[in-house]
């Protein structure tokens, strides 16, 4: 299966896997309306413990009982996909290969006035392999950073370090328009924005995404480093970076802003890095 699924090319009554909705807040999301026959995943609970802070992954897999590693499972969640996305990536970290995006996700869904459910939830019906969690390898150094990794970056100022470390919030936050706001040091800011259109919700064209990273400086074999307020934005980011450009090395600092200020790290405000 692609990575990025369209919503016109899922049949809710014969899906090839499963669909999964992630939120943050399924009031607003999942307990009003989800798609027929999708299951809730819980960002915080079941994916998270705090902002920044990862289930352990038994945890998570006990969550995704019924599921295994390489079937097919369809993200999207209760507002623009970042959680998702962050899930994605949480999940390939765990060893779920079979995981992709529903492009454009809930708000594709209604303007294709797609079937809707309103009930109180569905289940995995099937039953995993014996064994098969045995098989999950933890890779998370390759998808995600601490506060430790980003500091090393920082605390010379940058210098010696082959690192582009971006800021993923909008221009106000990066800037500090209000107070506690600012951004990292040697940050700079490209908005998530970049590579989404808010009005239809789906990803915008490679080609447009590409033109706007190369413009900043930022190539395919660059090592980067992405981050916003607690990782999510950041990870819509990665997707683009990642699974639609083949950009190499791209990781997120897992937490973002809200752990960099928790660890009484520099801010820096104004427009310059």
């Amino acid at each position: 299966m692609d990575v990025l699924i369209d919503v016109d090319s899922v049949n809710v009554d014969n899906v090839d896997g499963v669909i999964m909705e992630v939120d943050e807040d399924p009031s607003v999301g999942y307990y009003n309306w989800h798609i027929p026959n999708a299951i809730l995943l819980r960002l915080y609970g079941d994916l998270l413990k705090d902002v920044g802070v990862l289930n352990e992954w038994v945890d998570i897999v006990a969550k995704l009982r019924g599921i295994g590693l390489g079937d097919n499972v369809i993200l999207y969640d209760e507002i623009d996909n970042r959680h998702a996305a962050l899930a994605f990536m949480i999940l390939r970290a765990y060893g779920y290969e079979g995981v992709s995006l529903l492009n454009g996700g809930r708000l594709a869904w209604q303007l294709l006035n797609r079937p809707r459910c309103v009930c109180s939830g569905h289940h995995v019906q099937r039953s995993i392999k014996q064994g098969i969690t045995n098989l999950i390898s933890n890779r998370l150094r390759d998808y995600f950073v601490s506060f430790n990794d980003v500091w090393d970056v920082v605390k010379d100022g940058g210098v010696g370090k082959d690192v582009v470390m971006i800021d993923t919030r909008s221009l106000d936050e990066y800037v500090g328009v209000i107070e506690i706001w600012g951004h990292i040091p040697v940050a700079i800011n490209i908005p998530w924005t970049s590579v989404i259109d808010q009005e239809t919700g789906r990803f915008r064209d490679t080609s447009l995404i590409r033109e706007v990273f190369q413009k900043n400086g930022v190539y395919p074999d660059d090592d980067v480093i992405l981050y916003c307020r607690t990782g999510a934005r950041s990870a819509l980011v990665w997707f683009a970076l990642t699974q639609l450009l083949g950009y190499r090395r791209v990781r997120v600092y897992l937490g973002s802003w809200v752990d960099w200020l928790n660890h009484g790290g520099p801010i820096r405000v104004g427009k310059l890095p």
